[in-house]
C-alpha cells in the first residue's frame, strides 16, 4: 500500500474485513486500486488513527468501514494486543505517539513508538523478558534484518492486499457473543466513529459504512439486531452517510451458504469471493449514480 499514491477503496475494520474482502477482485471488477486495512479486533479508536496516518500519505477516494457493533461496546477480555498490531508498523510521527497515549492510555506506553523493547502483550512487566527482548533488539542483527515471507497454514494463508484466504468450512459451535445492550455503548467508540467522519470530510474522500455478512445462527441469538441496524442506519443519515448491512439481504441473493463460512462471523475464502463480487456489482452501479 505505501507504494500507492492513489487508493480508489480503502477497507477498514476487524477480522471480518481482512477475511471477507478480495481486493484482487474488485481491482479487476472495478478497475481500481483497492487495499484491505482490517485487522484484528480493530476498534474505532484504532480505525481513525489507521485512516489519519494512511490520509496523510495517499490520496484515497472512497473509505468503506465495516459496522461491527461488537467493537463499539465494552466487553471483558478486550485486549491491547489490537493496538500493537497497528502500532509496531505504524511510522514513527505525531501521529503514533498520540495514538499510543490516548488508546493506550498510559504515557510510558509511548516507548513502544519508539522501539519495540517494551511491548505490552499483555506480559510487559515481565523483567526477565524484558531483558531478553533489550538484548534481542541491540545484540542479534538477524532480528533487524531478516525478511518476513506471507504466512500460510494448510487451513489459510495471506492472499496479499491484506486479505486472508482460509479454506475451513463452518459446521458447527457457537461463536462467542457480546448482547447487544444500547446503554453499554462505549461512547468513546462512538466519538473515534465520527471523527472518522469529519477526517473522511476534510481529506475530501466518500465514507461508506457496510456490514458484512455473519452466519444467520449469530443473529438469531441476538434479539435486538434490528436495533442494532436501527441505531446506526441512523447515525448514517444524521451525516449524510449511506449504511448497507448485508445482513438484511438473503443469504441466497448474496449467494452464500453454510460452506461459505468458516464459522459464525466470518467469511472463508470462497464466501469472501462471492461478497467480493456481489459488492463489486454494487459498487459500480452506486458510482454510476453518483
Amino acid at each position: 500500500m505505501e507504494k500507492e499514491d492513489k487508493i480508489t477503496y480503502l477497507w477498514l475494520g476487524a477480522s471480518r474485513v481482512y477475511r471477507g474482502i478480495d481486493p484482487k477482485i474488485l481491482d479487476s471488477s472495478l478497475n481500481a486500486i483497492t487495499f484491505n486495512a482490517g485487522s484484528s479486533s480493530q476498534r474505532p479508536e484504532d480505525s481513525y488513527f489507521l485512516l489519519k496516518e494512511i490520509l496523510k500519505h495517499h490520496q484515497v477516494e472512497k473509505v468503506v468501514y465495516d459496522i461491527n457493533y461488537v467493537m463499539f461496546q465494552n466487553y471483558p477480555g478486550d485486549s491491547t494486543i489490537r493496538t500493537h498490531i497497528l502500532l509496531d508498523y505504524m511510522p514513527f510521527g505525531i501521529n503514533k505517539l498520540l495514538y499510543a497515549y490516548k488508546v493506550l492510555e498510559r504515557p510510558e506506553y509511548g516507548i513502544t513508538t519508539i522501539s519495540n523493547i517494551v511491548r505490552y502483550k499483555e506480559a510487559w512487566k515481565n523483567s526477565r523478558q524484558v531483558l531478553q527482548n533489550i538484548k534481542m533488539h541491540l545484540l542479534d542483527q538477524s532480528y533487524k534484518e531478516c525478511e518476513y515471507p506471507a504466512a500460510y497454514s494448510d487451513s489459510e494463508w495471506y492472499a496479499g492486499k491484506g486479505f486472508v484466504y482460509s479454506n475451513q468450512v463452518y459446521e458447527s459451535g457457537d461463536y462467542v457473543q457480546v448482547p447487544w445492550n444500547k446503554e453499554d455503548l462505549y461512547p468513546l467508540q462512538l466519538e473515534y466513529l465520527q471523527k472518522m467522519v469529519y477526517l473522511c470530510k476534510k481529506y475530501d474522500c466518500d465514507l461508506l459504512l457496510i456490514s458484512l455478512p455473519v452466519y444467520p445462527g449469530y443473529l438469531e441469538r441476538e434479539p435486538g439486531y434490528q436495533d442494532i441496524y436501527d441505531f446506526f442506519h441512523d447515525f448514517g443519515k444524521r451525516n449524510g452517510i449511506d449504511y448497507v448491512d448485508l445482513n438484511q439481504i438473503s443469504m441466497r441473493e448474496l449467494g452464500l451458504t453454510k460452506e461459505s463460512f468458516q464459522d459464525e462471523m466470518h467469511l472463508n475464502g470462497k464466501g469472501a469471493e462471492r461478497i467480493s463480487r456481489y459488492l463489486a456489482d454494487y459498487l459500480s452501479a452506486r458510482e454510476e449514480n453518483e
